[in-house]
C-alpha cells in the first residue's frame, strides 16, 4: 500500500462511514495478493450471501471475511455450516482475537501478515 495518508488513517483508526469496510477489504486482499495467494470471491445469488476473499492454503479452501464495524459474519458462518469440507474460516476485525465453536478464527487486521 503506497498511499501514506490512507495508511495513517488505517493505523490511527480515523476512517469513518461506509468507505471504511471497503478500504479494509482492499487492504486485506492486497496483503494476501502480495504474499502470492490467488484470490477468489463467492456470492450465492439465491441467499445473497457473499464471502469477501477465498484463498487456498495447504490444499484447503479458506474463506475470509473482513469486518470494520458489524463483526457478525453470518455468510461465513453459513458457508462453514453447509460445507463440512471447509475446516475453518478467518474473520479479520478491528479488534481482538477469538475462536468460535463454528470454526471462525477471529484475528486483528494487522495479523493478515501472518497468514
Amino acid at each position: 500500500m503506497k498511499d501514506l495518508s490512507l495508511k495513517q488513517h488505517i493505523v490511527e483508526n480515523t476512517l469513518a462511514g461506509s468507505t471504511k469496510g471497503g478500504i479494509f477489504e482492499c487492504a486485506v486482499a492486497d496483503a494476501l495478493f502480495k504474499k502470492g495467494y490467488r484470490l477468489y470471491f463467492y456470492k450465492n445469488e439465491t441467499t445473497k450471501r457473499e464471502i469477501d476473499v477465498i484463498i487456498q492454503q495447504d490444499g484447503k479452501v479458506i474463506p475470509i471475511e473482513v469486518k470494520s464495524g458489524n463483526t457478525r459474519a453470518n455468510s461465513l458462518k453459513a458457508l462453514l455450516k453447509n460445507n463440512k469440507d471447509i475446516p475453518y474460516g478467518y474473520k479479520f476485525v478491528d479488534g481482538n482475537t477469538g475462536v468460535s465453536e463454528d470454526g471462525i478464527i477471529t484475528l486483528p487486521l494487522y495479523m493478515i501478515a501472518f497468514i
